[in-house]
């Protein structure tokens, strides 16, 4: 999984870091973490149509990710 450097720590969740995931539902798999929205699009759109991209809290050394509503 690809983790972009410069990605900030959740400050409500230790261990976490916040920014946009380029995720797929079933089966489950976290492509990567992104800074910044416009490359994490880009990822999933290489990705096919199945991947989404949506901004929340990833647990570092796991596939754990947490998206914030709205996202």
């Amino acid at each position: 999984m690809f983790i972009d450097k410069g990605l900030k720590p959740d400050p409500e969740n230790a261990g976490y870091v916040l920014g946009w995931g380029v995720l797929r539902y079933s089966p489950w798999h976290l492509a990567g973490m992104y800074t910044a929205k416009e490359t994490a699009e880009v990822e999933a759109a290489n990705l096919g149509s199945e991947y989404e991209v949506h901004y929340g809290s990833h647990r570092v050394g796991s596939d754990d990710f947490v998206w914030h509503g709205g996202s």
